[in-house]
């Protein structure tokens, strides 16, 4: 088994650029930080999990090395889609040069990909500059000061920090000139002080607690009814293309009855954090959520055939708890506290217990493409390999629908 995935490349405020293409080695089981993209991989890429699905719209950055571009492989790639990032193995490569030139003159597109920027790097850089776009800088290898990053800017060269993992790191790289952002800190804001929710979105609470208590629908439909603003939203949330309703819904107990009490209660919560005003439309850590809940009962299903419509719902839930408190700029406990949880819930949130725990715990190995900790998973619930990729594939379409939604919608 292979593993592919992707990371977000945003601007400073989070609007996404395009997407770093992840790969996991079947046979060394190493990830692909360092090795350039194989036949086999773009293969996958472009006829198993589908251009469309894997860059939702946006550029794909892929790792390239010497060998790969002197292959005919190359010709394979759909040149308006992709930029080819030149591992830091093949910068000083003497056939280099002559090569990516011609490829530029045929259409491609050059960068950089993770390196040191030494006197020597800057130097080569600087010949090959008039066929290059960006150049990604590992942060945590790059504390050279200012200088080199300013020559870089001087001959037009888009910058991608990466391995940004702290506000601090994030601070100095905008000093420094970077224009793109990559890593931990693009999917997890600031560490959490806030204790408390505005008036909206205690109201948005409210209905959602009500929707997990055993009361008459015509209550539900009342205490919904009664936030008008709430009710638009909603309406316009559920008749986006993201749910795909064969006709539209236009009033709530219809909501209500179609979807369930359950679903809904799910999706005001991920309508509360779609909204907020401090939340860039296609903020990376959102399009997380989205990701981890399809991935999370796409597992349940796989593990479970025969799972319920509720099961699915506390699966979707528990993916869902696990990351939006960051969005709403709350403690984790306190958020889980607020919604009144389950303790089986929140074993699963913070001792990783329980068939929820083991779920959340699986969906978190694919997203970072642990292989080696996915394969017992898959053995003890005889899962078929290509069905993760199916469902990895599935999420990230799921995920590009939610991002247009935002866009086009909100």
């Amino acid at each position: 088994m292979s593993l592919i995935g992707r990371q977000p490349i945003c601007t400073a405020d989070y609007a996404i650029i395009g997407y770093d293409i992840l790969f996991r080695d079947e046979v060394a089981a190493t990830d692909s930080s360092d090795i350039s993209i194989s036949a086999s991989v773009l293969d996958r890429i472009l006829n198993g999990f589908g251009l469309e699905n894997v860059l939702g719209g946006h550029l794909g950055f892929l790792k390239v090395d010497m060998e790969f571009l002197s292959s005919q492989i190359i010709t394979t790639i759909p040149k308006k889609h992709f930029i080819l990032m030149i591992l830091e193995s093949s910068l000083f490569h003497p056939e280099l040069e002559s090569r990516i030139k011609a490829l530029v003159a045929d259409g491609y597109r050059f960068g950089v990909n993770s390196c040191v920027l030494n006197p020597e790097t800057m130097e080569r850089i600087e010949v090959l500059h008039p066929w290059l776009e960006y150049v990604r800088i590992d942060t945590l290898r790059n504390d050279s000061g200012i200088d080199s990053f300013k020559q870089l800017k001087k001959i037009n060269q888009k910058l991608i920090a990466l391995k940004v993992e702290t506000h601090e790191i994030f601070d100095k790289f905008i000093a420094y000139g970077a224009d793109y952002f990559q890593g931990y800190y693009i999917k997890r804001p600031y560490t959490i002080e806030n204790e408390s929710f505005s008036m909206s979105q205690e109201q948005t609470l409210q209905a959602w607690n009500l929707l997990q208590q055993d009361v008459d629908i015509s209550k539900i439909v009342q205490n919904l009814e009664q936030n008008h603003v709430m009710v638009l939203q909603l309406m316009q949330f559920i008749n986006s293309s993201y749910f795909s309703f064969s006709s539209a819904i236009t009033s709530v107990r219809q909501v209500v009855s179609l979807v369930g009490r359950k679903s809904l209660s799910n999706w005001l919560l991920l309508m509360l954090v779609s909204n907020k005003s401090d939340t860039a439309p296609n903020h990376p850590l959102l399009l997380m959520v989205i990701n981890r809940t399809e991935i999370i009962t796409g597992l349940l299903r796989l593990s479970n055939p025969k799972c319920t419509r509720e099961e699915l719902d506390t699966a979707y839930l528990v993916g869902m708890l696990s990351l939006i408190h960051l969005l709403l700029n709350m403690d984790h406990r306190i958020f889980l506290h607020k919604l009144h949880v389950s303790d089986e819930i929140e074993e699963a949130m913070f001792e990783a217990q329980g068939k929820w725990g083991q779920l959340l715990t699986m969906t978190r190995h694919i997203e970072n493409m642990d292989y080696d900790s996915i394969r017992p998973f898959i053995k003890a619930y005889k899962i078929d390999e290509r069905q993760i990729d199916l469902l990895i594939a599935q999420a990230m379409e799921k995920v590009n629908a939610f991002d247009a939604m935002l866009q086009n919608s909100f």
